[in-house]
């Protein structure tokens, strides 16, 4: 046969196995990229914020503190005073107010204060003349501004003195015009920042190329280079045009110097300064390059390990199948069709026969359930189960739905009448049987009843009614009764009779309705034939005289006793006396029941050879003295003293010889057969007994566990051999059935606390 089904499964899963390894490693790379592009540029933004934050809180400290500075009262008499020698005390305590503002926080280097009315200007190395300033005419210009507050660039290169003491050429200045509180402005103080400052608060991302600030003209007025200070950003070449720069914050691609790059932009509320950030987009993204290198190798490894594994998973699936094929090549070595067939085809062939042969014998298998089912039903009706047994066989069997949602139920009991005048002859009697338990079968509803049963002479079936009315029952009970009458007599032309007994809510009672059944047929004698007789209707007005003898209690205590458990047996004559005396109506029958039990007791002492003398009974009349009692009490303990608790005592007896003998037996081939592989499989074979009898048998008498027992005997003879012979422990150990050394020297270490080398020395010299 050509092996075409692992050529198959090698291509598919090589197809199924690198395709989609291939399909999620690129899916994975694109989507991981797209994920990590995200984040960067999510970063930039957020690294662009910080910076504004950073620079902003700056900005807002001045701005908040000269705001403080300019509406003192302070400020409004120095701007109105001529700053004369007599004004020193204004100029002190005004200079004093202005150095608080000077530090690391703020970064303010200084604050100048202009005054156009009285010709004089305020700095850090005093006040002097306006007029005589060297750059009167720069400050001068910015009375110009549209606002009283405004942030402006104040270049060095527009200035003769220079502008910051740390050496920043430029500084960014915040401009308030003076007096804060009145509309004419003749005066103005500015405090200076310079960009050194600020470069080292926006100089915080290291993969970005340049961070700048623009204001809201896109004039550069924060930049690490200097020369870029004061150019816009269309004239410094980043962009081409400024209109991509909308909205409140972005990133747009960008290329310069043939780079492309990323912008990302936010616009401040503050002072609509513009916060810019020019990253290489290749840098950016190198992230996701070495992802898509680690993805490649990812999936060259996958591929290789899946093509590995496609081969060997392949010839490991294959393998069972060739097996299956090659077995049943042995089963059918004259197959015809073995060489045109592939694997799998011929494999469906011999299942398919395989599954008509499964369902014949399910067929036989539910033939035989309902075999089961019926000698179920039957012992129901002779009380042979416990409530509880009943329950569990109606769960097994699942009736137990069915009988829950019944209200009454009827014990049917219909045997056919005379043949005389028929054209059938009792041998045709066994088709009768099953011709009439079909006809009753398909004349009463499945949901209504239980499978129906002979019993003897006689067709039973328990007959349940859905109804709590009595009398809906009853007529429910009486066209069915008819129903089957007139169906056997049309189709099988003979006459039937019918005993319906009285309705009971427990299925356990069926039994009891089985006897009433058959109690109302004896009545045929009077009524004729093909007659319905109720029992109820003949014992109307009468009372019942059925008895019912607890005969399943009576099994179990004859058990019990062959058994030898005297508690048991106590407890089950309790309740035999208890049903007995229940049962009864007159002291007769509690005599006739009491009769029953001796005389049971009597052939169970009879069957197992147990004589009157084993018993302690000498002339003794035990019907006479049975007769005598009269009291429950009297019954219980005669029973118990007289016949019970003898009886228990030769079967103990009997119990311990016996189970004595089968001890010695095992205990006599553990000395024999120590130093082989013995176990207690082997002795139940020897001594044909099932190996869990024997293990409960032994453990009952010696305490010990065959295993155990085995063992401990094993070492008291190597104890003995280290003692008396120089045999080695590895002589020992294989003597003694263990796989090696090691084994036996923990073994013996963990019963004796010391190994077998430290016993023989500790005992043999001690000896």
């Amino acid at each position: 046969m050509r092996k075409s089904l692992l050529t198959k499964l090698i291509m598919f899963g090589c197809i199924f196995s690198i395709v989609p390894v291939m399909l999620v490693g690129f899916f994975s790379y694109g989507h991981s990229s797209e994920v990590i592009q995200e984040k960067v540029n999510d970063e930039k933004k957020q690294m662009i914020r910080q910076i504004n934050s950073n620079v902003e809180q700056v900005l807002l400290t001045v701005d908040h503190s000269m705001n403080h500075i300019t509406n003192n009262p302070l400020m409004e008499e120095a701007v109105t005073s001529s700053m004369s020698g007599r004004d020193f005390e204004i100029y002190r305590d005004l200079n004093e107010s202005i150095r608080k503002l000077h530090s690391y926080k703020t970064k303010v280097e200084e604050v100048v204060v202009l005054n156009f009315r009285h010709d004089w200007i305020l700095q850090n190395e005093g006040v002097e003349a306006l007029r005589e300033h060297p750059d009167r005419e720069q400050y001068l210009s910015y009375r110009n501004l549209e606002f009283d507050s405004s942030w402006v660039l104040m270049q060095g290169e527009d200035f003769q003195e220079q502008l910051s003491y740390s050496g920043c050429q430029n500084s960014i200045g915040l401009i308030k015009k003076l007096p804060a509180k009145r509309t004419d402005k003749f005066g103005m103080a500015i405090a200076k920042i310079p960009t050194c400052g600020l470069v080292e608060m926006i100089n915080m991302d290291d993969l970005s190329d340049e961070v700048m600030i623009t204001d809201e003209n896109h004039t550069i007025v924060v930049h690490s280079d200097p020369s870029m200070i004061g150019r816009t950003l269309t004239g410094t070449g980043y962009v081409q045009s400024t209109d991509a720069i909308q909205g409140k914050q972005g990133q747009f691609d960008i290329v310069t110097d043939e780079t492309p790059r990323t912008v990302t932009y936010y616009k401040s509320d503050f002072n609509h300064w513009t916060y810019l950030s020019f990253n290489s987009i290749e840098e950016m993204t190198k992230e996701s390059q070495n992802i898509g290198w680690f993805t490649l190798v990812i999936i060259i490894l996958l591929v290789t390990v899946s093509l590995a594994g496609v081969f060997i998973v392949s010839r490991k699936l294959y393998f069972p199948v060739n097996k299956l094929v090659k077995n049943i090549e042995e089963t059918w070595p004259d197959d015809k069709s073995l060489s045109t067939k592939n694997e799998l085809q011929y494999i469906e062939n011999r299942l398919h026969e395989m599954f008509s042969t499964h369902s014949d014998l399910k067929q036989e298998l539910h033939d035989h359930t309902q075999q089961i089912q019926h000698l179920f039903i039957s012992k129901l009706y002779l009380g042979s189960y416990t409530t509880g047994e009943i329950k569990e066989k109606l769960d097994y069997f699942q009736l137990k739905e069915r009988v829950e949602t019944w209200g009454d139920m009827n014990v049917l009991t219909l045997q056919i009448d005379a043949l005389d005048h028929s054209s059938y002859d009792w041998k045709d009697i066994e088709l009768l049987h099953f011709a009439v338990t079909n006809i009753v079968e398909e004349s009463i509803p499945a949901a209504n009843k239980l499978s129906s049963v002979w019993i003897d002479k006689t067709l039973v079936s328990l007959v349940g009614s859905g109804t709590d009315s009595v009398q809906q029952a009853k007529t429910c009970m009486y066209e069915i009764t008819e129903h089957i009458q007139q169906n056997i007599k049309e189709t099988l032309h003979i006459s039937t009779s019918i005993g319906i007994s009285s309705a009971f809510h427990e299925i356990k009672r069926a039994s009891r309705g089985y006897l009433e059944g058959m109690e109302a047929l004896k009545h045929r004698i009077k009524l004729g034939k093909g007659v319905v007789i109720h029992f109820n209707s003949i014992h109307k007005g009468k009372h019942s005289v059925i008895f019912s003898y607890p005969e399943r209690t009576e099994e179990e205590l004859i058990d019990a006793v062959k058994m030898a458990e005297s508690e048991k047996a106590a407890d089950l004559l309790n309740k035999w006396i208890q049903k007995a005396f229940q049962n009864s109506q007159s002291p007769r029958e509690y005599q006739i029941s009491m009769m029953r039990l001796l005389n049971n007791l009597l052939i169970l002492k009879q069957e197992n050879g147990i004589s009157f003398e084993q018993l302690e009974m000498f002339n003794a009349s035990f019907y006479e003295e049975v007769l005598k009692l009269q009291m429950r009490d009297e019954v219980k303990e005669w029973f118990k003293s007289r016949m019970i608790e003898p009886l228990i005592h030769v079967f103990q007896a009997r119990s311990r010889s016996q189970y004595l003998n089968i001890s010695e037996k095992m205990i006599d081939l553990i000395h024999k057969h120590y130093d082989k592989d013995i176990s207690l499989e082997d002795c139940a074979a020897r001594l044909h007994y099932n190996a869990n009898y024997l293990s409960s048998i032994f453990k009952q008498e010696t305490t010990f566990t065959f295993s155990d027992y085995l063992t401990m005997y094993r070492f008291s003879m190597a104890k003995k051999w280290l003692l008396d012979t120089d045999m080695t422990i590895k002589e020992m150990a294989e003597k003694l059935q263990y796989k090696n050394s090691q084994n036996f020297i923990r073994s013996f270490k963990k019963l004796e606390n010391m190994t077998p080398g430290e016993y023989r020395r500790k005992y043999k010299n001690a000896s």
